[in-house]
């Protein structure tokens, strides 16, 4: 009794395989999307996690080849039955077809390529399946980055305009003495800044830069507002111009040492007037002890009138007054890693004025205190002068040297473009028109540290930069909640999209399509038999094949095999020269009615 074949197994079977086979590679390619861009998790967890997250994926991976590979090879099955259907083949052949899905050394049987094409892409196909499982787990990768989030948090602002942190910047006694007694006393008597606030001044105007302040995170950045000391320059009035000129003559006038000046280039003083009201000009730095003064900075130097259409390179007087001024500072401050980026703004209030002499029992305010000891220390910066002076060596012979007598020589204002006509002294009469040709390598250095700039930008920024420097020391801060954002550095998941989703997509379009071929196979030629020995066993019932296969003779690799196309249920039978069946005495017919053979 022919054995029954269940129509819908096979194709049932091959749908099922595919289904969970491209669910497989659906859940694989969702769950890496999802990852992406997503936190690793903390450095102790990022291991593990990213560990059994490719494990998950070799699972997907893994079982995904399986189904795909399951529906194919029994779309395959089909499709040996159907070529032996249509066309028979040699022992050798079927043995190499029979034996392709587990031996890739089925291939190199030329044979199969030409008599059975479409199976042996299909058995290529079903064996290249086992690729993707190499690649697509690996697509996942951790690549560095940042989050960003925002807390409340302390930080400092400058408390030089509260009157209850002047201490911290000026050396103010009281008109009572500095003794251990006198410290509450209200009424103090203003004596010039304190060590601290030299010393920070002295380190900004040096770099030319704001000083490295204390950052709330690594990578962090906030925005702060808080009242202190600005600088404004601005030309000096007529008045102040004939007051300058008499100062500066009377000190030309005196010699230093065998040398008169003969050109000065520059000269700055910090204004002081006696009870008469007469002009005495503080040239020299200044130190702790009651004085006089004011909170200005006079100066003259010589400025070039127009480098681009003057060829004679004349120069001419330039007057200027820098006064201190109360003013709102707006800055945003930026931490990345090593660097610091502080930016903002200033607008100016109302001016301070130098402190006079306390009444007794007058309570003093010591945030004007304060500010007159900033001002106090950024004078000593650009007060001084620089000029050429000839010198008597001897009876009949003198020389011109240059003197630099400021301290201007230590900081950023030295490379100012207001400089230019002290240093082009010595070069030829054009080296106004040729500012870099002539420079030593120093000077350039200079300029560039100024980029070149004229005072009054220099002064005003040296100002901006020493306020905010005051920051740099958390004597001189107090502390007021602010929106910090903070960029954290972390790692989050990455997904290789394109090497994820081609192989996958690849293998389940072309799966899709063995899928099609089968159901095709089974509309076309009914239910087939499968690869079970059982089935193999059902289908050979021609004795004749049989002692076909098992015959050592030459003559039987030259037979073929195939289904015969006229039997109720698959039976092989022996197709001779592929063109006829072969009858009980193997002879010619040409007739293609097949015929049992062999009958035992």
């Amino acid at each position: 009794m022919p054995r029954n074949y269940h129509h819908f197994k096979t194709p049932l079977l091959t749908t099922l395989f595919f289904t969970l086979g491209s669910g497989m590679s659906i859940a694989h390619c969702v769950l890496y999307s999802k990852l992406d861009n997503t936190a690793v998790g903390s450095p102790a967890e990022q291991e593990n996690n990213l560990r059994q997250l490719v494990r998950l994926g070799t699972a997907f991976a893994f079982l995904s080849q399986i189904c795909l590979a399951a529906s194919v090879w029994q779309t395959y099955t089909q499709w040996i039955w159907r070529s032996v259907r249509k066309t028979p083949m040699t022992i050798q052949d079927l043995n190499d077809i029979f034996n392709a899905d587990l031996s890739v050394l089925s291939f190199l049987n030329l044979n199969i390529w030409s008599n059975f094409t479409v199976g042996s892409l299909i058995a290529l196909f079903g064996w290249s399946l086992l690729l993707p499982s190499f690649f697509t787990p690996g697509t996942l990768v951790v690549n560095p980055s940042t989050q960003t989030r925002q807390v409340d948090q302390l930080v400092p602002y400058l408390s030089i305009g509260n009157s209850t942190e002047g201490h911290y910047y000026s050396y103010s006694p009281s008109n009572r003495g500095d003794t251990y007694g006198s410290k509450e006393i209200p009424t103090r008597i203003f004596s010039g800044p304190r060590t601290i606030l030299t010393r920070l001044s002295t380190a900004t105007s040096s770099k030319g830069e704001i000083l490295s302040l204390k950052r709330p995170y690594n990578h962090s950045s906030y925005s702060q507002t808080f009242f202190g000391p600005a600088i404004q320059c601005l030309k000096a009035s007529s008045l102040v111009e004939s007051q300058i000129d008499a100062a500066l003559a009377d000190k030309m006038s005196k010699p230093v040492g065998n040398a008169i000046e003969n050109i000065n280039a520059y000269y700055g003083f910090v204004p002081s007037f006696d009870s008469n009201g007469t002009l005495i000009p503080l040239a020299e730095a200044r130190y702790q002890s009651p004085a006089i003064a004011s909170n200005e900075l006079w100066q003259v130097f010589q400025r070039y009138i127009d480098t681009t259409t003057n060829s004679t390179c004349d120069y001419k007087p330039y007057y200027q007054v820098c006064s201190l001024w109360n003013a709102t500072y707006n800055i945003n401050l930026e931490w990345d890693s090593s660097s610091q980026s502080i930016t903002g703004t200033r607008d100016l209030l109302h001016r301070v004025e130098y402190p006079n002499d306390p009444k007794q029992d007058e309570v003093s305010n010591m945030a004007q205190h304060a500010y007159s000891a900033f001002f106090w220390v950024l004078a000593n910066q650009a007060i001084g002068s620089f000029g050429w002076f000839n010198e008597t060596v001897s009876p009949n012979k003198t020389v011109s040297i240059m003197m630099i007598a400021s301290p201007i020589q230590h900081n950023s204002l030295l490379g100012t473009s207001d400089l230019d006509v002290f240093f082009d002294f010595n070069e030829a009469k054009e080296a106004c028109q040729t500012p870099y040709m002539n420079l030593t390598a120093q000077r350039q250095q200079d300029k560039d540290l100024a980029r070149s700039r004229r005072l009054n930008e220099l002064i005003e920024e040296m100002g901006f930069n020493m306020t905010v420097s005051l920051m740099h020391n958390d004597l001189l801060t107090g502390n007021n909640t602010r929106l910090v954002t903070v960029v954290e550095d972390i790692n989050r998941y990455g997904t290789n999209r394109a090497g994820l989703f081609i192989p996958y997509a690849l293998a389940c379009a072309l799966t899709l399509l063995t899928v099609f071929l089968g159901i095709a196979t089974n509309i076309e030629y009914g239910v087939l038999p499968d690869k079970k020995f059982q089935d193999i066993l059902a289908a050979a019932d021609d004795s004749f094949a049989i002692k076909l296969a098992r015959s050592d003779d030459p003559f039987s690799r030259k037979m073929s095999i195939g289904l015969d196309p006229n039997a109720a249920y698959p039976s092989l039978r022996v197709w001779g020269g592929s063109t006829e069946w072969l009858g009980k005495t193997l002879g010619t017919s040409k007739k293609k009615t097949p015929a049992v053979l062999g009958v035992i």
